[in-house]
């Protein structure tokens, strides 16, 4: 008897059906025996649902994607506009660049999660890894300012190395594949990201302090950016620039307190639908979502824009 329609377009034959049930026969049993629960080929035995592997990964992977796509949008709308200055275009790219490469990661993900093949996993894998590079470059563009007209050289060389570091992540994969390599790069880019993080935060952070200081006064710029439905704490971040300058402090620590469900993996449970690789893609909803664009957008325009002005006009002088 043949699989159903909708099992054999999403690739199932008679083989892998076979192996699906019983593991779903062992599963059921070990459970009513109060048995430790087994992996299967290195996955959790999930409950297949339309014939999908792992139903709610993909609806966690397709928020993501829908998050990302909300900024990407906002990014468009200004990069297409004429009101914005040459000078603030490279650290747009960077953002918009980083944000066209989530989504294709988020896209990967939501596929390779709808059935898992050799090629969605290595796809899904290549584009995790160049999220976590294209967040590096932008972050460490913006943080030693290779926006600015004088750091040209300076610009080429970093996006030169960025490139090489990835290439070579790439080969390091095809030639011998390593889960346990890819967990370390990942995780070094990953520490060195939130690094340049916290210094731009300090540096933005000092820069609004002095400010207040010296003009006794509270500096609102940040209110125009925010969007007080999709802001964390917004009675505490929206009072001032200073403060809001530490929002993505915030987020970084919600995406590695989520980081925590990778390392503490446990088995499905809800009818054997979420586990904790689901639920970390669940935690990263949130910072997309709730500001990290506004927050960058706000930075370029904002604070980049300012030290752009501020070396012309030294250059007059």
């Amino acid at each position: 008897m043949p699989l159903p329609l909708h099992l054999r377009l999403l690739g199932w034959n008679c083989d892998s059906n076979c192996d699906y049930q019983c593991q779903r026969i062992i599963t059921a049993e070990r459970k009513s025996r109060n048995e430790e629960i087994y992996q299967f080929h290195g996955k959790w035995p999930f409950w297949r649902v339309l014939g999908i592997q792992e139903f709610f990964s993909v609806l966690m992977s397709l928020g993501n994607l829908s998050a990302t796509y909300l900024g990407f949008k906002k990014l468009v709308r200004i990069i297409k506009s004429d009101n914005v200055p040459r000078g603030l275009k490279y650290q747009y790219v960077n953002v918009m660049i980083l944000a066209v490469v989530t989504m294709f990661a988020w896209l990967f993900s939501t596929i390779f999660h709808i059935r898992d093949y050799p090629i969605t996993e290595h796809l899904d894998y290549y584009f995790a890894g160049l999220t976590v590079l294209s967040g590096f470059h932008a972050l460490g563009a913006r943080l030693f300012r290779l926006y600015r007209p004088d750091r040209k050289f300076a610009r080429w060389g970093f996006s030169i190395c960025c490139i090489g570091m990835y290439a070579y992540h790439v080969r390091r994969l095809y030639t011998d594949w390593s889960y346990t390599y890819n967990m370390r790069a990942n995780i070094v880019v990953g520490i060195a990201q939130n690094v340049f993080y916290g210094l731009l935060c300090y540096d933005l952070y000092s820069k609004y302090y002095n400010l207040e200081q010296a003009n006794n006064s509270v500096n609102l710029n940040h209110l125009n950016y925010i969007n007080f439905k999709r802001l964390i704490l917004p009675s505490f971040y929206s009072t001032s620039a200073k403060l809001y300058s530490l929002y993505p402090l915030l987020l970084c620590m919600i995406v590695i307190l989520g980081m925590s469900f990778e390392v503490f993996d446990f088995p499905p449970f809800f009818f054997d639908l979420i586990d904790a690789h689901s639920l970390w893609h669940l935690v990263t909803i949130f910072p997309t979502y709730m500001g990290w664009h506004d927050w960058m957008i706000w930075d370029i325009n904002e604070n980049v824009w300012s030290e752009i002005v501020e070396l012309e006009k030294k250059k007059k002088e």
